[in-house]
């Protein structure tokens, strides 16, 4: 005990901080192995352990490589014992990308399968076309004759070209449809919506057939450039 007591006696605060290039640097482990004293870095990789001289810090995280530093004399004063740390790289052998596009409200059994699936602005529709969601209403009637069951027709097939412009977007960036098409830059979008409306064309999307997309679109975007010259 009275070893033990004269030890602890020669020890003192040691103040310190890590540097890094990386922004989080709290909650360090700093472990003094003569004593087994932890503390943990504040915020900014502050920390204060008591210490002397030839004692060995241990620095760990999981964010760091760990680091051992033994301290010496002029460690202890004013001015803070700076401790820079590496980030931890870890290399992987493999990836693996599992595609989890099957998992989907049917295959999880959260619905029956075989169930009708709705866009916003088909749902819309048929809420206010079919008798079988209004069973106690006259609403497909009254809408029948309003319009407004027509409005909805329209609104749904305008989503769907939207859709549909949304996924040649993805397959084929503005530059693409430049340098593969000859659009100029400011007819890329009116050239889109031009295609839509080719129902040979959004049948070969729908099929997901990429060689009949591309044949497709460069047919029509000839005819496209020759509408454009004919307004010009």
């Amino acid at each position: 005990m009275f070893s033990a007591a004269s030890v602890a006696q020669g020890r003192q605060p040691l103040k310190g901080k890590v540097v890094s290039d990386f922004d989080d640097l709290e909650g360090i482990y700093v472990i003094n192995r003569a004593t087994e004293a932890t503390v943990a870095t504040t915020r900014g990789g502050y920390f204060t352990i008591s210490a002397q001289p030839n004692d060995t810090l241990v620095f760990s995280a999981l964010q760091f490589e760990a680091r051992d530093i033994v301290v010496a004399d002029e460690d202890f004063g004013e001015n803070l014992l700076f401790v820079p740390l590496t980030v931890h790289t870890r290399e992987l052998d493999e990836v693996v990308v599992n595609d989890y596009r099957h998992l989907n409200a049917e295959s999880l059994g959260l619905v029956p399968k075989g169930q009708v699936r709705y866009t916003p602005a088909e749902r819309k529709l048929a809420t206010a076309s079919k008798w079988k969601m209004n069973p106690l209403g006259l609403d497909p009637l009254i809408n029948m004759f309003s319009g407004r069951t027509a409005m909805l027709q329209k609104a749904k097939e305008t989503e769907k070209k939207e859709a549909l412009i949304e996924k040649m977007r993805y397959l084929y960036s503005d530059d693409d449809i430049m340098a593969l098409f000859k659009i100029p830059q400011e007819y890329v979008s009116g050239f889109l919506f031009f295609i839509v409306e080719n129902n040979y064309f959004v049948k070969a999307v729908k099929e997901e057939n990429e060689e009949r997309i591309k044949f497709m679109m460069t047919g029509l975007a000839v005819k496209y450039l020759e509408n454009i010259a004919d307004e010009k």
